[in-house]
């Protein structure tokens, strides 16, 4: 799952099925000290006044530094070079360590990828922020300040304890052949104001989002956002990824397919969606009317595989894991180039019947 608007686009309800008998959803949210520090150079402006930072903020050295870093990088590419390189997600030193040791990672120093090396770029002004920042006290700051406010949010949220295991009693039936590991969390909520997410499709996300308020005014559903995220955990083949890139020849597919990555969506983005929603209606968190309305709005509606994998999701073996499913239906001509809009229009005809 992706960024807010794509939280935004999970829509269906609030969560009324969850049982009367709730307990704090420490299951399914975490926090991170290094991951409040790392966005807290892009986020300045909410702690500069406050008695431990107000001399940064007073620094010119400190404030030009900053002011390069936030101007050629986010804090969600930040947390997302860390997560994937960095260490304890906990250990600010460790942290701060990383950015100052980060010329010299091995492990950065092999890859080529354009937004990591544009970090390594801002390393002086980097490990100087974060060094200041750790040195002024943020870790007891986040301790004392932010934490208890982020576990304010996150217990009084009320998910039960047999919702979630239902839902991981369907990703467990739903993967059979490719075993989802335990229960864990993987939505970080943070001391932001938005949500972005991490390359292994956590993500993070501000902790207003847990406001029930909120929640009903965007009818959101963190339970169908944390299924979600647990699907991409399933994995894809090179060679179902190449079939994908081959339905680009499809007119109608390659049209929808430009829209969907407008917004960091498309590829196998739909095989995911396809199942969430599947399993989703099937434990009863989501309505036919949902289902159709999901496939509908999602990202403009664009990822157009979503229904035709739906409808047949039904026809998948017990054992028969997601990826050989799809390409199953590649096989027998289900998905193929010159047919896509056909079978969407099908689909998403039988889905508004109130049909399988």
């Amino acid at each position: 799952m992706k960024r807010l608007y794509v939280c935004i686009l999970i829509v269906v309800g609030f969560i009324a099925s969850v049982s009367a008998e709730t307990r704090p959803a420490t299951r399914l949210f975490t926090t991170s000290r290094c991951f409040d520090l790392i966005a807290s150079l892009q986020y300045f402006d909410k702690i500069k006044n406050l008695t431990q930072f107000s001399h940064l903020a007073s620094d010119s050295a400190f404030i030009r530094k900053l002011q390069h870093v936030n101007d050629n990088v986010t804090a969600s590419k930040l947390c997302n070079l860390y997560s994937s390189f960095g260490g304890d997600k906990d250990n600010a030193d460790n942290c701060v360590t990383f950015f100052r040791e980060m010329v010299s990672n091995d492990s950065l120093a092999h890859t080529n990828a354009g937004w990591i090396e544009n970090i390594i770029g801002l390393q002086p002004e980097l490990a100087y922020c974060l060094s200041r920042l750790y040195d002024a006290g943020y870790s007891d700051y986040w301790d004392n300040e932010v934490k208890p406010v982020l576990e304010r949010y996150i217990n009084s949220y009320p998910v039960s304890d047999e919702t979630l295991d239902g839902i991981h009693d369907a990703l467990t039936e739903f993967s059979r052949s490719e075993v989802l590991p335990q229960v864990h969390s993987n939505i970080y909520i943070l001391n932001i104001d938005n949500a972005f997410n991490l390359s292994d499709e956590s993500f993070c996300c501000t902790p207003l989002l847990l406001d029930p308020e909120l929640e009903k005014k965007f009818r959101l559903d963190f339970l169908k956002v944390y299924t979600h995220e647990n699907l991409h955990r399933l994995s894809i083949s090179e060679e179902l990824m190449k079939r994908l890139d081959e339905l680009m020849s499809d007119d109608f597919y390659r049209e929808k397919e430009i829209v969907a990555r407008s917004h960091n969506e498309g590829r196998n983005e739909a095989f995911v969606v396809a199942s969430e929603v599947f399993i989703s209606h099937n434990i009863g968190r989501r309505d036919i009317k949902g289902v159709y309305d999901e496939f509908n709005e999602y990202v403009d509606g664009s990822l157009v595989l979503v229904p035709i994998i739906y409808v047949h999701l039904l026809d998948k073996g017990k054992e028969e894991s997601l990826n050989d499913f799809i390409l199953r239906l590649f096989d027998n001509g289900t998905i193929k180039v010159g047919k896509v809009e056909a079978e969407y229009n099908k689909a998403m005809s039988q889905i508004k019947n109130g049909k399988r």
